[in-house]
């Protein structure tokens, strides 16, 4: 059977004045989008009036408008679409003053390196997806803003909790904001002094360009990772997770997540063994989703343990429920820290033993998967003698809490 080919997942348009660039842009990209070609700024904006238009990469220099001077024409327009500057180093200036004031996301300078454009125009791509994702939940919100005004002048009775509700939500949206501002400072501010640096210098030696671009990767994909668990636990708080169980062999299941946990363990020289209690059950519940807490627990044991030590995953059955441990013999937390490490947002004085960072939502996202499964998450530690984070699973699957049908 002849396999379907993936169809584009975005439309990409291009313009440019010069064919040639045209014709090389369409063929690097139109295997993976939805490619629309313009030979000036107003063909660009005939096409973006008729067609949904994701990403855009526009050269600078045109006969009659510039590529800035179009970005900052359809910003208000179009304010969705991911805006992309094609230019020599000659038009940096007016690059600058366009990123400034907001009407450019990223500019590619001429002549552009083919791997480095197309991570570019992924990341836009990613960004477009993100905001679109970021607009639904937003219309979700305020669709659910306006029922619930409509239940409260229809069933007074609920008018306390339903302020109390709202209260909440906006006090957990202030705090999403203002933290989630906080921790992107740090990785926007490495990109622009590294983009800074990269333009101040020309003759910058192949392996330390490699080693700054890869500074710039690991720093966006800290950003990814706020991002991703900003709307797990939105997700969870809105009650929108909704758990699939099935039935799982427990050996089978939990060595499958120490191998695929093996390779960052080896990273830092750390040993990960799993302890198995004699007659395991095989049990119900969500695999993906307990595996996003193991997944966590085990990037927490590694990442504040030393090399040469061990993370030991262990799981023993009792009459009524399945307990799973992660055992650590890193540096351990402080008593007056424990009782807060489950909160979102908190982060403990403990230091990563390699500098790794840390969006502190993970363990808030873990604690509340496990309660929909309907157990229970906790921690045993000792500061300088490590940590045991263990979690129960029912053996009779009865989650208390999930949301309708369909995520």
């Amino acid at each position: 059977m002849t396999e379907m080919p993936d169809l584009p997942r975005g439309n990409l348009l291009i313009i440019d004045d010069e064919e040639e660039i045209l014709k090389a842009l369409n063929r690097q990209f139109r295997r993976e989008y939805t490619v629309y070609l313009a030979h000036s700024a107003d063909e660009g904006y005939r096409l973006m009036t008729e067609t949904p238009i994701d990403v855009i990469i526009s050269d600078q220099r045109m006969p009659g408008m510039t590529g800035a001077e179009f970005f900052k024409k359809v910003k208000s327009e179009f304010p969705d679409a991911i805006r992309l500057l094609l230019t020599g180093y000659a038009d940096i200036e007016a690059v600058i003053a366009a990123i400034n004031d907001g009407n450019v996301f990223r500019y590619i300078a001429k002549p552009w390196d083919p791997v480095e454009l197309e991570t570019t125009v992924a990341q836009a791509f990613e960004r477009y997806d993100l905001i679109v994702q970021n607009r639904a939940l937003l219309k979700e919100l305020q669709e659910a803003n306006a029922s619930l005004e409509q239940r409260v002048a229809a069933r007074t009775a609920e008018l306390a909790d339903a302020n109390e509700r709202l209260v909440q939500l906006n006090e957990l949206k202030n705090e999403f904001m203002g933290i989630a501002a906080h921790d992107m400072r740090t990785p926007l501010t490495v990109i622009k002094g590294i983009a800074t640096m990269l333009m101040a210098r020309q003759n910058i030696p192949a392996d330390m360009r490699t080693e700054y671009m890869q500074m710039i990767l690991d720093s966006v994909q800290d950003m990814l990772n706020l991002l991703n668990d900003l709307l797990s636990i939105s997700e969870i708080e809105s009650g929108k997770l909704t758990l699939r169980p099935q039935e799982v062999d427990l050996e089978t299941y939990i060595n499958r997540i120490a191998q695929l946990n093996r390779p960052l363990a080896e990273n830092k020289e750390i040993q990960i063994v799993t302890e198995f209690a004699p007659g395991l059950p095989h049990l119900r519940f969500d695999p993906e989703r307990v595996q996003q807490v193991f997944n966590n627990l085990l990037s927490n044991a590694f990442k504040f343990s030393n090399p040469g030590t061990t993370v030991t995953i262990r799981a023993v059955s009792s009459d009524d429920n399945v307990e799973f441990s992660v055992i650590d013999q890193g540096q351990g937390i402080a008593a007056s820290e424990v009782g807060q490490i489950f909160e979102a947002f908190q982060r403990t004085s403990t230091r990563a033993t390699a500098g790794e960072s840390s969006t502190g939502l993970g363990l808030a996202i873990c604690k509340r998967i496990v309660e929909l499964a309907g157990g229970q998450l906790a921690v045993e530690s000792e500061q300088g003698k490590g940590s045991r984070f263990y979690f129960t699973l029912p053996r009779v699957a009865e989650p208390v809490g999930e949301a309708a049908p369909g995520e």
